[in-house]
């Protein structure tokens, strides 16, 4: 077993409210990883949830940031993190929950 970095990962988790239109996943993983590009070592929906009274589905993912030659700084995933989240917004219509 060859581990893919011997360098700690950085787990940024992000959570927004779905548009009532259609969203895929696929659509939130491709701009993910289009953004964060190879830093981005895995995206993975760990929590979906629909508010009782609005009928409104919030989904939350877990990003998992790592450098195949370094160790990130917080700071340095921070302004990649922002960016998908001002993206999502943006271009999937979602409305932000962090």
């Amino acid at each position: 077993f060859q581990p893919l970095s011997r360098y700690p990962p950085l787990i940024n988790d992000i959570s927004f409210w779905l548009p009532f239109e259609t969203y895929s996943k696929n659509d939130f993983y491709d701009l993910a990883r289009n953004i964060g590009g190879d830093l981005i070592e895995k995206v993975v929906l760990v929590d979906e949830f629909t508010h009782p009274e609005t009928k409104k589905v919030s989904h939350c993912y877990r990003i998992i940031y790592r450098h195949p030659e370094r160790t990130l700084t917080q700071n340095e995933v921070h302004h990649i993190h922002q960016a998908i989240e001002e993206s999502a917004i943006r271009e999937l219509g979602v409305e932000g929950r962090f």
